[in-house]
């Protein structure tokens, strides 16, 4: 029997608000942590995220991570003056609240090293995995392209804008969690060695396990806009010292009591079969969580109904009915021993959204012989009454039609879920 346990199956303690920020001091110079709660996103080229021409940040795939802390900036000049106070930057004179920068990936190491013996906290620089989450906005995202914009130049220094310098951090607006410059400023170290994605569900992914480089994350003042969403990977040697790279801390509590307990790792992805043929299912990561099917084929819909579609268009199943598309739900399900129904409207932008899905191929709208003939005999019956009201109802797809008599899914490429503890829609 298939079971899916949801990130939400055990309901979270309450954080106070003691917990959600922590306010530390270093040596006179304070340091801000905002609290990222543990859940699940899916990590890389995402529908929001992905531009064709990059592909390091592919395939798109589901992560889990525990609760931690992230720095609301990127370390500052005069922080890092505070922790190391013998070893002074180039750029430090004159800029105390720019991002520190010209900093390897082991000079990082060094003032996180000392900064925990001045705090006596396990500090460390984020996963890219925790990055990339953080820098969407945790499970407060709006599935933005940068961090808490749709327009990177409210919320970051870029290209062209940023004029070939840092600027001072927590200039331009931040994301959903608070958290500022994580589009631009200063492009950010990471602690991963850098290697390519997997399409697991691994729980707190922390990179490749061998490798020479390591890896940097978000845009900065050298990098122009189109090169600066969310996804965009970037590797280093962990020597580089360059001016547009810098870094942020983060850290997670050991004894914090309201960490969260990553849950039993469901499948990516499943593959049903149906009258032997085979469909395959991606997870769509949420509160409730579910799988979607890819589109119907047509050969799939004649499998089980025995019958042509409606239409077809490249070798997809569209034009039917909602009753049509039930009827198939319910013989696919007899088929396969499974809970399947027809995924709703919601459901299936959800997944676009969460990119577990791409979308559909534009096809130009074609409707079945039966739907014409009923929008042409509901224009005849309603002449009268539109002639009245100076409404003109001339073509077989008028909108006014469809409101009254179309049925919205004609044209919908067909997909089936399987719902958690198989509920149904609401």
């Amino acid at each position: 029997m298939f079971l899916l346990l949801p990130l939400s199956a055990k309901k979270r303690p309450h954080v106070p608000d003691s917990l959600r920020t922590l306010n530390i001091d270093v040596n006179g110079v304070t340091l801000l942590l905002n609290r990222v709660e543990g859940g699940s996103f899916v990590m890389g080229a995402t529908s929001d995220q992905h531009d064709p021409d990059t592909y390091t940040d592919k395939p798109a795939h589901l992560v889990f991570l525990s609760s931690y802390y992230i720095a609301t900036t990127e370390v500052t000049n005069r922080l890092w003056r505070a922790v190391m106070n013998e070893r002074e930057m180039l750029n430090l004179s004159g800029y105390p609240e720019h991002p520190v920068s010209f900093v390897s990936w082991h000079e990082a190491q060094e003032f996180i090293r000392r900064l925990d013996s001045i705090t006596g906290m396990p500090f460390r620089l984020p996963t890219e995995a925790e990055w990339e989450f953080a820098a969407r906005g945790g499970e407060q995202s709006k599935h933005f392209r940068f961090a808490g914009s749709n327009e990177a130049d409210t919320v970051g220094w870029l290209f062209p804008v940023a004029g070939q310098w840092t600027h001072p951090v927590a200039s331009k607006q931040p994301n959903e969690l608070g958290l500022y410059d994580m589009t631009g400023n200063v492009a950010e170290w990471c602690q991963d060695i850098y290697g390519p994605y997997e399409l697991s569900t691994r729980p707190n992914p922390c990179g490749a396990d061998t490798g020479s480089y390591r890896t940097v994350r978000g845009g900065s003042y050298d990098n122009c806009i189109a090169n600066s969403h969310l996804s965009v990977r970037s590797w280093y040697t962990p020597e580089t010292s360059v001016g547009y790279i810098g870094f942020r801390v983060a850290l997670t509590l050991p004894d914090d009591p309201m960490r969260q307990t990553i849950p039993e790792e469901p499948e990516l992805t499943r593959k049903i079969r149906i009258k032997g043929r085979r469909l395959n299912f991606a997870l769509v990561p949420g509160d409730v969580p579910y799988y979607i099917s890819e589109e119907v084929s047509v050969s799939l819909w004649k499998k089980v109904t025995g019958s042509e579609p409606p239409n077809k268009e490249h070798g997809i199943a569209i034009g039917m009915s909602q009753q049509e598309r039930i009827r198939f739900a319910e013989l696919s399900s007899r088929s396969a021993d499974q809970p399947l129904s027809v995924a709703t409207l919601a459901e299936t932008d959800t997944a676009l959204s969460k990119g577990v899905i791409t979308p559909p191929k534009q096809h130009k709208r074609q409707r079945s012989v039966r739907a014409t003939q009923r929008s042409r005999r509901t224009r005849k019956q309603l002449s009268p009454w539109t002639e009245l009201v100076g409404v003109k109802l001339s073509q077989p797809d008028d909108p006014v039609l469809l409101d009254i008599k179309g049925d919205v899914s004609d044209n919908i490429p067909l997909r089936l879920i399987i719902r958690y503890n198989h509920q149904p829609a609401k």
